[in-house]
Formats: C-alpha cells, sequence, structure tokens
C-alpha cells in the first residue's frame, strides 16, 4: 500500500515583510503581473499641486500613474519608476488600474482609462512591458465609472471598462468595443485567461452605490472570445442580493474560482465566499474559513499545485488590518497554510497577487502610524507557490 502525504506549506513571504516599491512619494491603487524574467508593479500616486497658472479648482491634485519592473528573483528595481499616465486636467478623472500577462508569457501590460468631464469621452490606453497584443478604446459620448479589467483569451488581448456602468468589451483583434447585455449595471470588474481562446470575465452588478450601505449587489460571470464577445450566458453566484465587494477570479483545473466579499446586511461582518464555476454547468459556492475578524479585498491565482490557487485578503477592520493569505484546494481554504504578509503593527490592504507559472508574488499597501507618513506599497514571493 501507498501512502502520499503533502505536507501543507506556509504562504508567508520569502523575504519577511517585503520590500519596498515606491519611492517615498506614497502609493495606492496597486496591480501586479509576472512575465518572463521580470515583475511589473503599477501604481496611482497624487502628483503636487499645480501653479496658479495652471488653473484648476482650489486644492485640486492630479492622480499619476506609475510603473515599475522588479528583478523576480531579488525584487529590487531595474529602473526608476515609470510615469505612463496621469490627469493633465482637473477635468480629467482617472478609473483605475488593471494588469495582465501576454499569452506567451513573454511580456506584461498595465491599462488604464481616464474620463473627460463635460464632453463625457473616455479613453483607454495599455502600457506595454515585452510583448503584449496592442488594444486601446475610446468613447466620444460616456459617463465615467470605475470599472476596468484587463487580461487575454487566445493569441488576443482583452480589455474591459464602464461607461456610466455600462460594461464595454474591446479586443485586440477588431478593436471594435461592444457593450454587454448586463447594461447600466456593472462596476467592479476582473478577467481571467481560460482555456482554448476564451477569457472569464466577472463583475459586481447592482444600483446605486453597489453593495455599499443598504443597497444590493451580485457577482456575475460569463465567458468572453479572443474577439471579445460574450461566449456564455451571464451567471449569477450570489443567491440573495447583498453587499458584496469587487471580484477576483483565476482559471484553475478547467473551472473558473471567483473569490469575493460578502455582508448579509449593513451591520455584518464581511467574509469571504468562493464561487466554483465550469462554464456549461452549475456553480457552486463555498464560505472560506478566514477567522472571526472582517475579511475583505481577496485576490486569487492558481497555484502549481493540481486544482489549488493561491488567495490573499485584507482582514481586520479600521486602521487595524492586516494582509493574510493562504492556499485554496477544492473549494476550502487550507488553514494550515494561511500566514500574515504584512508586517506587524502596520495598517495594511489591498493585496494583490501574481503568478509566473513558478512562484507567487504579492504587492499590497502599507500605513505607518507615524504623524504624517506616507502609504508605500510593498512586494514580496509567497512561499506556497
Amino acid at each position: 500500500m501507498i501512502v502520499a502525504i503533502v505536507l501543507a506549506q506556509l504562504c508567508s513571504t520569502t523575504v519577511p515583510g517585503g520590500v519596498v516599491v515606491t519611492e517615498g512619494r506614497g502609493g495606492y491603487g496597486a496591480v501586479i503581473a509576472a512575465r518572463a524574467g521580470a515583475l511589473v508593479v503599477g501604481w496611482q500616486e497624487t502628483g503636487p499641486r499645480p501653479s496658479p497658472s495652471e488653473g484648476g479648482p482650489p486644492g485640486w491634485r492630479p492622480r499619476m500613474a506609475y510603473a515599475r519592473e522588479l528583478d523576480p528573483a531579488t525584487l529590487a528595481p531595474r529602473a526608476a519608476a515609470n510615469n505612463f499616465s496621469g490627469e493633465g486636467e482637473f477635468y480629467a478623472h482617472m478609473t483605475g488600474l488593471a494588469a495582465a500577462t501576454a499569452p506567451g508569457g513573454d511580456g506584461a501590460a498595465i491599462a488604464s482609462c481616464q474620463c473627460f468631464g463635460g464632453s463625457g469621452r473616455i479613453a483607454c490606453e495599455v502600457q506595454a512591458f515585452g510583448a503584449f497584443p496592442a488594444v486601446t478604446a475610446e468613447r466620444r459620448a460616456g459617463g465615467c465609472s470605475g470599472g476596468i479589467a484587463l487580461g487575454t483569451a487566445g493569441a488576443e488581448a482583452v480589455l474591459g471598462f464602464t461607461d456610466s456602468a455600462t460594461l464595454h468589451l474591446v479586443g485586440s483583434r477588431s478593436g471594435r468595443a461592444r457593450a454587454t447585455a448586463d447594461a447600466e449595471t456593472a462596476d467592479r470588474m476582473a478577467l481571467a485567461r481560460a482555456d482554448a481562446d476564451r477569457a472569464v470575465l466577472v463583475w459586481r452588478s447592482g444600483a446605486g452605490d453597489f453593495g455599499g450601505g443598504s443597497d444590493a449587489a451580485d457577482i456575475r460571470a460569463m465567458t468572453v472570445d479572443a474577439d471579445a464577445r460574450p461566449s456564455s450566458r451571464p451567471v449569477t453566484f450570489t443567491g440573495a442580493p447583498g453587499r458584496v465587494g469587487a471580484p477576483a477570479v483565476a482559471w484553475v483545473g478547467g473551472a473558473a474560482l471567483v473569490a469575493y466579499a460578502r455582508a448579509a446586511s449593513a451591520r455584518s461582518p464581511w467574509q469571504l465566499a468562493l464561487a466554483t464555476w465550469t462554464p456549461g454547468r452549475r456553480h457552486a459556492v463555498a464560505a472560506l474559513r478566514t477567522g472571526r475578524a472582517p475579511a475583505t479585498a481577496p485576490s486569487i491565482v492558481a497555484s502549481r499545485g493540481a486544482g489549488c490557487a493561491v488567495l490573499s485578503w485584507t482582514e481586520g477592520s479600521g486602521r487595524r488590518t492586516v494582509v493574510r493569505a493562504g492556499r485554496v484546494c477544492n473549494g476550502a481554504l487550507d488553514p494550515a497554510t494561511v500566514a500574515q504578509v504584512s508586517r506587524e503593527g502596520v495598517e495594511a490592504g489591498d493585496s494583490e497577487l501574481a503568478t509566473d507559472g513558478r512562484s507567487v508574488y504579492v504587492v499590497w499597501q502599507e500605513i505607518p502610524a507615524g504623524r504624517g507618513a506616507r502609504e508605500e506599497l510593498r512586494v514580496a514571493r509567497l512561499g506556497c507557490e
């Protein structure tokens, strides 16, 4: 008789506390992608106040987007951060960032969208690092909202963005933006490469403030093809609408794993849920047992273990939050693998994961307790890939 013994490995950082990737100016809204031989980290910063001659309302400060390549072995920056996008006028609004790895793994990219007040114009661009399919989007008469996603399907790139909460998709093959059937309800979204020439799109669908306060929202998903066209009917994972956070998605063993935070009411604690969906079949949703403290803001990527993924999340509330990570296998979180990623005694959260197929990397935000201290972003490699 042969007995297989599998030893759980903690998802702790290989370098305790990670390394700071920002340059002392503060950073937030981080994204991360891993390509062959490099990590790409992007984030947003609040820029300096413009001079009186430049105009703009009192107190306005632009939002800037930066990116930096790191050595995946040492996590050392290879050059200074590159400012690749920014709000040049006070009537411009950057909706956020999204990152993805190229289909062949030899490139990565970061996408950003801007809305321009008055005209309603929306312009989305993709900054490539290495080889990545070119994809952009522009709408002349749209409306600002905060959704953006970047992914790949087959050999093509797929970019998602929202226009007044209407979800649009554009592919690198045709360059044509297509509105989905779930109009007027979408905000936060994510994309993950699936099998063949498909990607899985997940998004939060609701009304009002999308799950905050007393409003109800759902988490939905569908597959899209390499032309950014829906290739399946949308499915809804939340049985009873309630408060839900932004979803994260990974493709693992022929199924989409969709992680999100949910709360039954405004007074209920946030908890993590994991939906497992094989397109064309019924989905299953399970609660992830992370502990008694509130859990929000999950990120998820496939791991090297068959059928497993690595999950990170923000745990706690108020200024007492930490970043934790652990392995998820067969729809359940393995408690023997859970470790704290962020440093002790520092408010932390908003983690994002990436993998190059061998290692798993994480970026997160820390806010030191010192008065006037800037928030900074840290990057680490996890030990549970």
